[in-house]
């Protein structure tokens, strides 16, 4: 699917809004299946969420590859 934007800052806030709502649909999903998180904040390398107990771990990453394969058929 391709899209045309105007300018080269309505395709940067496209692409920041999408991520902020993907990110934010994660959050409620954890918060779902009782995985406690929190969000991160300052661009930091790590990542935009961050795991409390390090024993979800593998199951965030099941959760993961499970919507990754729902939503790009893959």
């Amino acid at each position: 699917m391709s899209r045309e934007f105007e300018t080269d800052e309505d395709e940067m806030i496209f692409h920041l809004q999408l991520h902020r709502d993907t990110i934010i649909w994660l959050c409620e999903k954890f918060k779902e299946q009782g995985i406690k998180h929190k969000r991160t904040r300052g661009n930091t390398p790590e990542g935009d969420i961050l795991l409390i107990n390090e024993e979800d771990a593998p199951k965030v990453k099941s959760l993961i590859r499970h919507y990754h394969k729902e939503f790009n058929g893959g």
